[in-house]
């Protein structure tokens, strides 16, 4: 019996920037290349990452999805975003952002904002069932479980792959 493999995870909204921003972030992120490496600001400081510009953009979209999944009233909430950039060849190994402690994530999301029209975003499980999002056009937001794993497949394009990912922690919960 064949099992299929659905992953917990839902289409949040098409979100774009304009142009200007697409180009002002990829501008940033392109500095920051020293080699063939795909690019993150994962590990930098956020009062010194290239994507800082974005901060009220994704204050919105965040608390937008707090509301959506009916937090906004029983909680507080943390969130973080980085940005990466995937040139051809890049790839991300299958990981998930599940963490321990009083800060562990809730929600995850991935925002496309400028990307091939190939898919290369994929959820797996631990049995390597692989799931392919349709929602991968430009300005796409899914979200899903920071527990769920995931993975990008090498960039076969020669079009820069750029997304923005983040996780949403819920700090302290009310009755």
């Amino acid at each position: 019996e064949t099992i299929m493999f659905t992953p917990p995870y839902w289409f949040h909204d098409n979100i774009k920037f304009t142009d200007e921003e697409i180009n002002k972030l990829k501008s940033n992120l392109l500095s920051l290349k020293k080699d063939d490496s795909p690019v993150s600001t994962f590990f930098i400081h956020p009062d010194e990452r290239p994507d800082k510009f974005l901060n009220e953009k994704y204050k919105k979209i965040i608390q937008d999805i707090i509301i959506n999944v009916g937090m906004s009233y029983k909680s507080n909430s943390a969130y973080t975003y980085w940005s990466q950039l995937y040139g051809k060849g890049n790839y991300h190994q299958p990981h998930n952002h599940a963490e321990k402690g009083e800060y562990a994530p809730d929600i995850s999301f991935v925002h496309f904002l400028d990307v091939p029209n190939e898919k290369y975003f994929t959820f797996t499980d631990t049995k390597d069932s692989k799931f392919i999002p349709d929602e991968q056009s430009n300005g796409d937001l899914i979200c899903f479980p920071s527990w769920v794993w995931h993975y990008i497949t090498p960039n076969e394009s020669n079009q820069l792959r750029m997304v923005v990912a983040g996780n949403i922690i819920f700090t302290e919960h009310f009755k």
